[in-house]
């Protein structure tokens, strides 16, 4: 797997921490399901960077549409 693969793998994993602390106190969480996107994505599927970056979008986009529909914090 090259090096610029694994560097994406990272700053998604991070940026889904990041998020994850912020919206949820769980960054963990997101940052595991992010890593197992590309897993899926990378082994299963046999998706480039593009089709990767892709499922990202889509975790972000339905994190979003979550966040949308739950109730608002107090």
């Amino acid at each position: 797997m090259p090096y610029t693969t694994l560097l994406l793998i990272i700053c998604c994993a991070v940026f889904y921490y990041r998020v994850g602390e912020a919206e949820y106190s769980s960054g963990w969480l997101l940052a595991l399901v992010s890593v197992a996107l590309w897993a899926i994505g990378i082994f299963a599927f046999k998706f480039g960077w593009s089709g990767n970056l892709l499922l990202q979008v889509g975790l972000f986009l339905a994190l979003t549409c979550w966040n949308m529909m739950r109730p608002p914090r107090k």
